[in-house]
């Protein structure tokens, strides 16, 4: 798990919709947690439920990424940069997985390999890793296609954790209860969508975890989150939506934390078909929404109004004046594009962050104001997603953690925003931005990165490459008899091993 860096724990158990945390083998000895986002890809490693795992204290990685954009040793104990495009790393010594196996470079090149090679790898390593090699027990070759300065960043990605050869099914996807990882917790019990059970793992090379049992159950309803913590049935939650905190922060029996993330919900618009390919209609919709009236009103002061893409949880941010809304100016624009006509438009969500289909009723509402007529479409993310990045929807307001993958925002900028991008809500494409994230293969001052950085956001605001809309925050409530609790602005650590239930 990561050193240095705070981990944000939410542990795992209970509730099927509707039903008590019943059998499972709980006992008063078990953490009990309810938690959101359930694994959706069957656990695969090329998927998000990679990040499922580490959040769960199940895997880790060969290095560590820290807020500041550092990587510190984690799985490997040094690295040295042999070429412009090989890196070498030394695990540490001694280390075996729950499985039993020790844990080589041979499984750490296989753990790399597997999710490079996938047919649609993650962002982080798309385009970047050519491959990896064992050259000795303890001594692993990593080459990229090109001079990367931040490859052991990228490999501080969830998608990149070691796993155990044994853990591995013919198709690629993980079996979490063969031993997995290497983390403080393993799998006893996976219940596809629904549950996992865990134990403390004796054999971490860290220090002991000092909870012994965990039951996480995926609770996608919010209010089922809720009222399971105030009844007493869950001990732990995580996302509790703003229209809930006052109920939760009024019982003295329960604690609300919440941190700064470097996570924005936007407004994303289709920039290459429909509407919003016209630059006239995507400042007219920028100028129609009220950024500080969200926060204010849907979020109750719980984030920040956006005025660009990096908030001020990113260390690189440089904050700019909160553009005022002006509704008869937009609507003024709309009217000498159609001729008074008004604009229909398509915008999607997702309901697995509870405060994004509220936020987008109140964007629909002053873009009608404005001229446009608006549909709303909401469905689960998984869902949405592929409508939106088929360019069928028109915008979508959809929240991102720019620095969940790495702690650098090249990969992020590229990802979502280049002409190539594999992420690319906007579908935006400048050939300008392109040529600054060009610059960055061969800058490893990070000085100079985040000066590159400043220069994209600025470049994506002039452009409106999406309407950035809010900052926000993470919440998470447990009971007071859990301590320990520390809140990761990156969004990585879940379930540690400083986690207490008393």
């Amino acid at each position: 798990m990561r050193r240095g860096v705070g981990s944000l724990v939410f542990g795992l158990v209970l509730v099927l919709a509707g039903c008590g945390f019943t059998g499972g083998g709980a006992d008063a000895g078990t953490l009990r947690v309810a938690v959101t986002i359930p694994p959706r890809a069957n656990w695969s490693p090329a998927s998000d439920d990679a990040l499922l795992m580490q959040r769960l204290g199940i895997t880790e990685t060969l290095v560590d990424g820290a807020m500041d954009g550092s990587a510190e040793p984690g799985l490997a104990e040094s690295w040295l940069r042999t070429t412009p495009t090989e890196w070498r790393f030394t695990l540490v010594e001694g280390v075996r997985f729950q499985s039993g196996e020790p844990v080589t470079a041979r499984a750490a090149a296989e753990s790399i390999n597997r999710v490079v090679h996938d047919p649609a790898p993650p962002r982080a390593l798309r385009d970047t890793i050519e491959r990896a090699d064992a050259l000795d027990e303890r001594t692993l070759a990593v080459r990229t296609s090109a001079p990367d300065p931040i490859l052991p960043q990228r490999l501080s990605a969830a998608n990149t954790a070691v796993l155990a050869p044994a853990a591995i099914r013919p198709d690629g996807s993980v079996d979490p209860a063969k031993g997995a990882g290497t983390g403080p917790f393993e799998v006893t019990g996976a219940d596809g969508d629904q549950r996992v059970s865990l134990r403390r793992f004796d054999g971490f090379r860290g220090r002991p975890a000092r909870v012994q049992r965990a039951e996480v159950r995926f609770v996608e309803d919010a209010s089922a989150r809720v009222n399971g913590l105030r009844s007493g049935e869950f001990d732990l939650i995580d996302k509790v939506p703003v229209s809930q905190l006052a109920e939760v922060r009024a019982d003295s029996g329960l604690r609300v934390d919440a941190v700064n993330l470097p996570r924005t919900t936007a407004l994303h618009l289709n920039t290459s078909g429909g509407p919003f390919a016209d630059p006239r209609l995507r400042e007219a919709a920028a100028a129609a929404i009220d950024r500080a009236g969200l926060v204010a009103g849907v979020l109750r002061g719980q984030g920040v109004a956006a005025s660009r893409y990096f908030g001020p949880a990113v260390p690189w941010s440089e904050q700019h004046p909160l553009p005022r809304p002006d509704p008869a100016a937009a609507r003024r624009s709309v009217t000498e594009v159609t001729g008074g006509a008004p604009v229909p438009i398509t915008i999607g969500t997702y309901p697995d962050r509870p405060e994004l289909p509220a936020l987008t009723t109140v964007v629909a509402d002053e873009l009608g104001r404005a001229g446009f007529t608006v549909r709303i479409v909401q469905e689960p993310a998984g869902s949405i997603e592929p409508r939106i990045l088929s360019g069928e929807l028109d915008a979508a307001v959809y929240s991102r953690n720019q620095l969940v993958d790495v702690p650098d925002a090249a990969a992020h900028l590229a990802s979502d925003f280049s002409c190539r991008g594999g992420f690319n809500l906007d579908h935006f494409c400048a050939p300008e931005l392109d040529s600054l994230l060009a610059e960055l293969p061969g800058i490893s001052d990070p000085a100079r990165r985040t000066a590159v950085f400043r220069r994209a956001d600025d470049l994506l605001a002039e452009r409106v490459a999406g309407v950035p809309l809010v900052h926000e925050q993470q919440r998470f409530a447990h009971r007071t008899a859990v301590s320990g609790v520390p809140a990761d602005p990156l969004e990585r650590d879940f379930l540690t091993e400083e986690v207490v239930l008393r």
